[in-house]
């Protein structure tokens, strides 16, 4: 974590420096005089500004909107540059931490003023190879208020929305018409009255604002606002939510920020505070709105309890770019991004004194993000939550290269790992266009999937999604979520296996009746038998969450097969929601003659398992030994004793109820069944659900 602060001495260092350029530029400044900084201006309209409201908007001219389909760029997608503007409202440490990977752009109203900046930046360490120059006039820094929206058209070009500026401040108005021609792409103007820090977009189609949006544009009804911005930036789902802090700005940066598809940032302050309804409800709301990928938003909650503008960040690739105000409370607010963004690099920054961060204007307000014009972006639609593990996990994603260069055919790869194994890869195919599909093996119940996709191009672009890749995965469970036999394989590994038999289980995990029809072995083999089961007649009911529980025996002896192989076999249950198939597993081994002793230990398979409430355990002894049943968490720890003595012989079975030895009920996971006897250990799996 780095707190970055402004230092006084080197703003005195600056200071002696720019003297002398002043004296050789006594023209140019006098111009500049004539058109005040923009310290003569606030955030706030002023009287004079307020009488000229209607100015706003009077000459715009309103164009076609982009193609369809069109895709509004997010914050949190590659951006390529920044966009500031000078006289600066930002402290001159976070110009140079953004200048170390991107673009700097910075407007200034003349050459002289360029020749000015320069200096300034060269004194205190710039990376000037990365910034260049816009020489247009301007009213204020403001540049996100005022400055560009990024665009995708059909034909993956990036261009810029623009729109009428809230504020009667002509200069700013022009900017973004001015950055499209430097940047050499499409300018768009959109007629609906608006302000960058009133606006936040998911890139999948979700954007936000105030109200404040339909109360500057009267003459449009809340439908027709939606439209416009369905129209020019491709949103499916405009959220206009009420301003929760009842300032002047009614900026939605000032509470809240979309820090990613599926995240929301939103202040928090005590319940004495008199926002402090307002801005639960705002919270409420979005911890309960459906993200762009289908389930609800995950809520960050950042503590406030002074009006600190923390919410008011900017985020520009792998790093975050927080206001702080040199409080108690600065670590705890990096923390909580550091948190939800885990690993993006989260730095914080003091504000100059001369132009402190404000609760109603502060770090996002003062900086625009720059879009890569030949911008590599993976549309996906992540698996999330519980997924069923009875098939194949389908991958699908759009790879759109604003470059127009190829998709590398090699570069396009799903990246998965297991319960917080190493991650494997497997190529996704290009199936169509710019489709391409994966797979993700099917798992065992109960497992954690992490993953994330990367892809390249040929302009040299890389990309993955998340954007941060590895360090913050989508992830989602493996459950059981059809009719299924539990377990689906049975191994018959020896005689006492194949004498005694095996249990499996077909359990109903849908939510309705099913009907199962029978049970008839497919093999060709003619080993298996079934012993019993719990069906007494055809067709059979089964309610969700019923199972039917299935005793298959091997007759034995039987010559005549190979050894060391296994013979593969199945049964198959048929129901009105389709087939399903038990594999059953011979040892070969057992067929070429059989010893009928049938040994000293034989620990069975558990049924039900998975379980939720109680499994029962059955194991045989036929010698005297001593015998413990123990059972591990999967990481092997002992967790309780089931049996532990002296036995001479047995066959039998032991209940385990999910608990621990003092009686706690366990957590849902994967725990380990071991029988130790005098001179054999075995050990099987259990899955308990909670």
């Amino acid at each position: 974590m780095l707190i970055l602060r402004t230092n006084p001495a080197m703003m005195k260092n600056l200071f002696l420096l720019i003297i002398p350029i002043l004296f050789l530029t006594t023209k140019v400044i006098a111009q500049d005089q004539v058109n005040p900084p923009s310290a003569k201006l606030r955030h706030v309209m002023t009287p004079e500004e307020l009488l000229r409201k209607g100015e706003i908007g009077k000459y715009f001219i309103e164009t076609a909107p982009p193609v369809a389909p069109v895709r509004n760029v997010a914050e949190f997608d590659r951006m390529q540059g920044a966009l500031i503007a000078y006289p600066f409202g930002i402290p001159m440490l976070l110009i140079k931490e953004m200048a170390t990977e991107i673009k700097v752009t910075t407007i200034v109203a003349s050459n002289a003023q360029k020749n000015i900046v320069i200096n300034q930046y060269v004194a205190n360490g710039v990376d000037t190879s990365h910034c260049n120059f816009l020489i247009a006039p301007t009213d204020t820094y403001w540049t996100r208020d005022y400055g560009p929206w990024f665009e995708s058209d059909s034909n993956n070009q990036i261009g810029i929305v623009d729109f009428p500026y809230n504020r009667p401040r002509p200069n700013d108005d022009e900017i973004p018409k001015k950055v499209a021609t430097m940047l050499g792409i499409p300018w768009f103007g959109m007629n609906l009255i608006h302000t960058g820090g009133n606006y936040m977009t998911s890139g999948y189609g979700i954007s936000s604002s105030t109200e404040l949006v339909w109360e500057e544009n009267p003459t449009q009804t809340h439908l027709q606002v939606a439209q416009k911005v369905h129209d020019y930036l491709g949103v499916e789902n405009y959220f206009v939510r009420p301003d929760p802090n009842g300032t002047y700005i009614d900026h939605i940066d000032c509470w809240g920020k979309f820090l990613g598809p599926d995240k929301v940032l939103i202040r928090k302050v005590s319940p004495s505070h008199s926002r402090y309804a307002m801005i639960e409800a705002a919270a409420a709301f979005w911890a309960t709105a459906n993200c762009s990928y289908g389930y609800p938003y995950k809520v960050y909650r950042v503590n406030t309890p002074q009006d600190q503008p923390y919410t008011n960040s900017l985020i520009l690739n792998n790093k975050v770019m927080v206001p702080i105000m040199n409080s108690m409370w600065d670590d705890s607010a990096l923390a909580v991004y550091q948190a939800a963004m885990p690993g993006y690099e989260i730095i914080g920054f003091v504000g100059n004194p001369s132009a402190p961060w404000e609760a109603t204007d502060a770090l996002h307000c003062r900086v625009m993000g720059i879009a890569d014009v030949g911008l590599l972006f993976i549309k996906h639609i992540p698996l999330a939550g519980n997924q069923p593990c009875e098939t194949d996990y389908v991958i699908n994603a759009d790879i759109i290269a604003s470059s127009h260069q190829p998709v590398k055919s090699d570069s396009v790869f799903v990246f998965y790992s297991v319960n917080g194994g190493q991650y494997e890869s497997s190529l996704m195919i290009n199936t169509s266009g710019s489709h391409y599909r994966g797979i993700i093996p099917k798992q065992q119940p109960g497992g954690v999937v992490k993953y994330y996709l990367t892809a390249a191009d040929q302009s040299g672009r890389h990309a993955a999604t998340p954007f941060i890749g590895a360090a913050d995965p989508y992830v989602f469970t493996t459950v059981h979520t059809n009719i299924t036999a539990v377990p689906d394989t049975l191994w018959f590994l020896t005689a006492e296996d194949a004498w005694t038999g095996q249990f499996t289980r077909l359990h109903n995990y849908t939510a309705t009746t099913i009907s199962l029809t029978d049970i008839q072995q497919e093999g060709e083999s003619g080993w298996p038998w079934v012993d019993s089961l719990s069906v007494t007649s055809f067709p059979h009911l089964m309610n969700p969450g019923d199972s039917e529980y299935v005793l298959v025996r091997i007759p034995l002896p039987v010559d005549g097969a190979p050894a060391t192989l296994y013979l593969v076999d199945s049964l198959r249950y048929t129901t009105t929601a389709g087939a399903q198939h038990l594999v059953i597993m011979i040892n070969t081994d057992l067929l070429n003659g059989i010893n009928k002793n049938p040994g000293t230990t034989v620990l069975r398979n558990s049924y039900p398992n998975p379980f939720s409430s109680v499994t029962f355990i059955p194991f045989e002894i036929n010698q005297p030994s001593h015998v413990t049943l123990e059972i591990l968490d999967i990481r092997g720890s002992l967790v309780k004793t089931l049996v532990s003595k002296v036995i001479e012989h047995c066959n039998t079975t032991i209940q385990w109820d999910g608990t621990d030895a003092h009686g706690n009920k366990l957590p849902g996971g994967i725990y380990l069944c071991r029988l130790t006897t005098e001179n054999k250990v075995e050990t099987n799996r259990m899955v308990l659900l909670r």
